[in-house]
């Protein structure tokens, strides 16, 4: 990994992760990587359950003279669709809060060191160096650049905020074109 520090760097710049930045930064790489757990997903298709149940009804009513195992059922998806709408977001959020503060080392203020051919961090405790080869994806959000499956962090969170303008269309055309097919817009889509 000494290789990496005798290349000229692209772009260095300071950052400190907050418990904020880092559960919504979990949330934009679960939600690109995973969209079955978006909650609106989820509650989609507990609705759509509720309106296909809620169509057997009439058969129901005239088979059995009760209509009250589906609307039973009916209930209970809309119950399950709300647990997603509403617990589902704030209970990952919460998780991934916890996650942050129970890792000291992702609080510590970092250099971040952005090479052609890697990135390195360095903080008062360690000095990671990845190669991009070593990061199985990236996601671009509005607020954020979070790289999934590195060898030493799973997520490797670079904030927009410390960057200018300029830095950031430096930053962000040098990921798009190190990850190709591989780096994605937060709404889910791609990169032409």
């Amino acid at each position: 990994m000494a290789e990496l520090s005798r290349e000229v760097p692209i772009l260095s710049f300071q950052q400190q992760l907050s418990a904020e930045d880092y559960a919504q930064s979990a949330l934009i790489y679960e939600n690109t990587l995973f969209p079955f757990r978006r909650f609106w997903v989820r509650a989609g298709i507990c609705i759509c359950a509720a309106v296909l149940t809620a169509s057997t009804i009439p058969w129901y009513l005239s088979r059995f003279a009760t209509g009250f195992v589906p609307a039973c059922a009916v209930v209970f998806f809309l119950a399950l669709a709300l647990f997603f709408w509403r617990e589902q977001p704030r209970r990952r959020l919460h998780s991934a809060v916890l996650q942050f503060c129970n890792s000291r080392i992702l609080r510590l203020p970092s250099k971040i060191t952005v090479y052609k051919s890697g990135i390195e961090l360095e903080n008062e405790v360690e000095t990671l160096s990845e190669y991009w080869t070593d990061f199985s994806g990236c996601v671009e959000g509005q607020h954020y650049y979070v790289l999934w499956g590195g060898m030493s962090r799973p997520l490797l969170i670079l904030k927009k905020s410390p960057l200018t303008p300029e830095e950031e269309k430096i930053l962000s055309a040098h990921l798009r074109s190190t990850f190709a097919g591989r780096c994605r817009l937060e709404n889910g889509g791609r990169f032409q």
